[in-house]
C-alpha cells in the first residue's frame, strides 16, 4: 500500500466528494456542549496579554490589573496621537539635501525612531494629558463617579 492510498483511505466520510447542498436540519444538533476555558486563562492573564500587545511590560506587578492596563493604554495614546506626529514633522522638515540627505534606511525606518523617542518622552515626563486620559479610562472601566480634576500646573519641562 502506498502512502497516498493510506492517506486517502483514512479520510473522513464525505471528504473529497462533490458538494450536495446544505446540511439538513435533522443532522444538526441544537444543543451545544459548554466550552471550558483553558487552565490559566483568567482575567489577569488576559490583561497581561493586552499590556504586552500595547508595548508595556507584561511582567510588571500592576500589569495584571485594570489600572495597569489603563496606564499603558493612556501612555500609548498620548505617545501615538500627540508626541509622535510632532517628532515626525520635526524630522521631515529638518532633512538636509545633497550629500547629507537621508538614505533609504533613514527614510524607511524613520517612523520607528519617532515611535521609540515618543515612548521615551512620555515615559520620562509626567504629562497632565496622560493623567487625564488615564482617569477618564479608569472611570469608564470602573463605571464610577468622575474623579477630581487636576489642579496642578507645570511651568516647564525639565529633563
Amino acid at each position: 500500500m502506498s502512502a497516498i492510498e493510506a492517506i486517502s483511505s483514512n479520510l473522513p466520510k464525505g471528504f473529497g466528494q462533490q458538494w450536495a447542498g446544505p446540511i439538513s436540519s435533522q443532522s444538526m444538533s441544537l444543543e451545544r456542549t459548554p466550552e471550558v476555558a483553558p487552565k490559566g486563562d483568567d482575567q489577569a492573564s488576559f490583561l497581561r496579554a493586552m499590556v504586552r500587545r500595547l508595548g508595556g511590560d507584561a511582567d510588571a506587578p500592576e500589569a495584571g490589573t485594570h489600572k495597569g492596563l489603563v496606564a499603558v493604554a493612556a501612555r500609548r495614546l498620548v505617545s501615538d496621537a500627540f508626541i509622535e506626529p510632532l517628532l515626525r514633522e520635526a524630522r521631515e522638515s529638518a532633512q538636509p539635501g545633497g550629500m547629507f540627505a537621508p538614505g533609504t534606511g533613514e527614510k524607511r525606518f524613520g517612523h520607528l525612531v519617532d515611535r521609540a523617542m515618543a515612548d521615551r518622552v512620555v515615559d520620562a515626563h509626567r504629562f497632565d494629558v496622560v493623567e487625564a486620559v488615564e482617569r477618564s479610562l479608569l472611570q469608564r472601566v470602573a463605571g464610577g463617579t468622575p474623579p477630581e480634576p487636576i489642579t496642578r500646573i507645570e511651568t516647564g519641562l525639565t529633563a
